[in-house]
């Protein structure tokens, strides 16, 4: 079985991008935490748990990838991971209730 090379040009911009949408997600919650009132708690308990969780599922993917000699896909399946959470949440933050 031929391995294929990691695109490091995709990488990079994934990369990128995650951090420009993990920017401004930060700027919505302490915006929210800041106002205070019940939302600002939920928010910050729900902050918790979402990091716990990814972090979880992060940890658990990268050793499936590395015992299964597919180590190599662990950066952008990282990314992936963080990125639809992190969009999911700016989804959320920005609209009006």
């Amino acid at each position: 079985m031929r391995r294929r090379k990691p695109n490091f040009t995709k990488l990079v911009f994934d990369t990128a991008k995650l951090g420009v949408t993990a920017g401004m997600v930060m700027g919505l919650r302490v915006a929210k935490i800041a106002i205070g009132g019940p939302g600002a708690k939920t928010e910050s308990k729900r902050m918790v748990a979402e990091k716990m969780k990814a972090a979880a599922e992060v940890g658990l993917s990268a050793a499936t990838d590395a015992l299964t000699g597919r180590a190599h896909r662990s950066p952008s399946r990282t990314l992936a991971l963080y990125q639809k959470r992190v969009s999911r949440n700016l989804r959320r933050l920005s609209t009006k209730k």
